[in-house]
């Protein structure tokens, strides 16, 4: 009797059996496939954020500098300018002749924005990580009073040449801005 005792004994402390094991096993599965799924939407939110976090700074820097070079031009050079086609190109007349003329043109089409001042060497605006897929300005001027343009804008990310970005994201938006004169 003693012996059968200590064979139960024995068997109550063996270990798991395979119907637990194989429980445990799938409940650790299932934390661990959660846990896996929910990581990658955190990184995917990651990736979606950047590239619109991305444009917007580009398209806050884009019209800030526009509106503080018109705010600061005399007048605008009409005939130097493009208006109401894409790549447009603004032309403005400074008082400073060493930055007269100030001109507002993209590098290429679908490119980078730039301001070029007088003789010296254009200046980008927008970084390479952004295009301007679409940049018209519109004389709103009237005779006798100062100058004012209007700027439309289409700002994407770049996805040239980047193979691990698999987000798109553009933003069209408007302004108009007066000379001081």
């Amino acid at each position: 009797m003693n012996y059968e005792l200590r064979i139960k004994d024995m068997k109550s402390s063996a270990g798991f059996t395979l119907v637990e094991m194989l429980i445990y096993l799938a409940i650790i599965g299932t934390i661990s496939a959660g846990f896996i799924r929910y990581s990658v939407s955190i990184t995917d939110s990651q990736g979606k954020t950047y590239v619109a976090q991305e444009v917007q700074a580009n398209v806050r820097t884009a019209f800030n500098v526009m509106s503080a070079h018109i705010k600061a031009a005399n007048g605008i050079n009409t005939g130097a300018s493009t208006f109401g086609s894409d790549p447009g190109v603004l032309s403005l007349s400074m008082d400073d002749s060493s930055k007269s003329p100030t001109i507002i043109n993209l590098t290429a089409d679908d490119g980078v924005l730039q301001v070029k001042e007088g003789s010296s060497t254009a200046v980008p605006i927008t970084s390479d990580e952004v295009q301007i897929t679409n940049l018209v300005f519109t004389n709103l001027s009237q005779s006798g009073e100062r100058a004012h343009v209007r700027i439309q804008m289409t700002i994407a990310i770049n996805n040239d040449g980047v193979e691990s970005r698999i987000y798109t994201y553009s933003k069209t938006l408007q302004t108009s801005v007066s000379t001081r004169e």
